[in-house]
């Protein structure tokens, strides 16, 4: 899954135990000290299919954060 952020919402997720290479730096991303995906400057941060408690926690903060997800992939809310 991709998330397209603006450097605002990449500190809060920073607040929020996300560990996000400040821009323009690309590398690693880790949720709750586990690799998650990867950030670079074209796509923003792309997620792996497979991390779901990262992936659960996107989707369900989508519109408080205030992003955009691409290419979701199909599963279970938390709620």
């Amino acid at each position: 899954m991709d998330i397209w952020v603006s450097d605002k919402v990449e500190n809060e997720l920073r607040k929020e135990g996300w560990k996000i290479p400040k821009r323009p730096l690309e590398g690693p991303v880790f949720f709750k000290d586990k690799e998650v995906g990867f950030a670079d400057n074209f796509v923003g941060l792309s997620i792996g299919d497979d991390k779901q408690e990262a992936l659960r926690y996107l989707v369900d903060n989508e519109h408080r954060l205030g992003y955009a997800l691409w290419n979701v992939p199909k599963m279970d809310r938390m709620w």
